[in-house]
Order: structure tokens, then sequence, then C-alpha cells
């Protein structure tokens, strides 16, 4: 795969190359053939479900140890530990970066938090730079109900087999979306589930105004996640008045390290907006 024609920022190039060479060392220690043999479709808990058709706000909690634009968000609590608060605060859903450059994930926490999430009934969403099929599997096979894919980084094309690919196995394609270009090929493709990042993964600068612009042209009838600069229960309002049915939200639980339950409580609290 090659980005250049894409336009990305640096900082982006360099993770999506990192990845690239991760895969194909994963591929030759553990050929596609294998992870196709042992996944199914069974369903581990339905994401999409999850999140519509609810009277409030809900919670995608987020888990990571760093980010490209904030560094390192470690506290002196694991992610397993930040899990448990999540879980134990009903959180509609958890969001597990499992990209290693600039986030500090692995395939690994996925499945440690699967495990933990078992009894909750607990969606995993698999947050990574998905662009090999080959992650998809990998993600199906360690717990995820649901896979990010990010527009910017995909070729109409690819976009279109890897969508397939998340629906056969009985997962929910999370369609992150930064333009009005990207949400038409979204909705065009069928898509459940729209994420409006209002963050610029090319200059890592983050905006209300993208959520703004953008939500009031997306069908009323699809499933509306607001993603990133969110920080307060203001901004879970203003998300909502706009039309989100849910928030991912990361850095702000985590810095709040054993106190994000109150922050939980409160921004769960938010109705969505019923016009």
């Amino acid at each position: 795969m090659n980005w250049n024609s894409l336009e990305l920022g640096d900082v982006l190039l360099k993770i999506l190359n990192s990845k690239k060479d991760s895969i194909e060392y994963k591929k030759q220690k553990n050929p596609l053939k294998n992870l196709i043999k042992h996944v199914s479709d069974e369903i581990h808990f339905d994401f999409y479900e999850a999140i519509s058709n609810k009277p409030n706000i809900q919670i995608i909690a987020e888990l990571k140890r760093s980010s490209a634009s904030a560094g390192n968000l470690q506290t002196n609590l694991s992610i397993e530990e930040i899990a448990k608060i999540y879980l134990d605060n009903n959180c509609a859903a958890i969001s597990v970066l499992t990209e290693k450059t600039k986030f500090s994930g692995d395939i690994e926490d996925l499945k440690s938090i699967f495990n933990l999430s078992k009894k909750f009934k607990t969606p995993l969403l698999q947050k990574d730079f998905i662009f090999d099929e080959y992650q998809i599997y990998e993600g199906k096979l360690n717990g995820a109900s649901a896979v990010l894919l990010i527009l910017s980084i995909l070729k109409p094309s690819q976009f279109k087999r890897l969508f397939e690919l998340i629906e056969s196995l009985n997962m929910t394609p999370l369609v992150e979306i930064f333009s009005e270009k990207e949400l038409e090929l979204a909705i065009n493709q069928g898509s459940k589930v729209i994420g409006i990042n209002n963050r610029d993964l090319k200059k890592l600068e983050t905006s209300l105004k993208v959520f703004e612009n953008l939500a009031p042209l997306v069908p009323k009838d699809l499933t509306l996640i607001a993603e990133s600069g969110i920080k307060s229960v203001k901004h879970v309002k203003l998300m909502a008045d706009l039309g989100a049915d849910a928030i991912l939200i990361g850095e702000t639980l985590l810095k709040a390290g054993k106190n994000c339950d109150q922050i939980i409580k409160e921004m769960s609290s938010v109705k969505k907006y019923e016009g």
C-alpha cells in the first residue's frame, strides 16, 4: 500500500509504514490462512445494539497508554484496572488501541480486555489504523465486536473490501470520516455507524467545529459517534444537541485515573436530542 497519493502528514505516514512492516512480520510468523482457519462468524457482543436507539448519550470509553497528540497517558493504573472502572460504570463499549508506534498498544491488550469484559457482555472496538485483512481477522480472534475504518487512509476499493469482510464476520464497521466526501462514500457503502473525528489526523489539530459542520449532513437513521476533543459535560451536551448517539472518549478519562467514574456518570446522564 502506497499512501503518498493520499497526502497524509509525516506522523501518520510513519505510523502506517511501521504498521505495514509489523503486519508483514506477523504474516511470516503466523500466516493469514491460520487466522482464517480459526476464526468464526460468531457474534461476541453487539456493538451496534449497545450504542443505538438509547435515550441517553452512550459512552465508548477508550484504553490507550499514549497518543500521537498528547504523548504519555500512563497513570498509576494499568489498562486492565482502568477497564474494570469502565465496566463497573456501565460504559456502552470499550475502545482498545492496538497500535504500537504512537499509542503503545498491542493486540494482546484486546485479548486481555475481552477476558475481563465477557461477564459484562460489553462489546469491544478494535481501534487501529486498519488497512489489511490480516488485522481484521486478528481483531476478531482476540475479541473485537467492532473495527474502526478510517476513510482518510483507505482507497475506495480498499474500504469496500474491508467493510464487507468486517460485516461477513458479524462485526460492526465503525466508519470514521473527516469530510463531506468521506461521508458520501460511507453512506453509499451502507454504513450504519458513522464516527466524525474532530481531530485532523494529518495536522493533529482538534476542533469541535468538525462535528458541528458534518453532523447535520448525516442521515438521522444512522448511528452517529463524536470522536476526539470531548473534555467536559458541556462538550457532550453540544455533541448531543447536534445529533450524536454516542461519544468516544479517552484522554479525559485516562488523565482522571481512578476518578474517571464520576466523569462517566455525568457524561452518560446527558439526554440525546429529540428533534
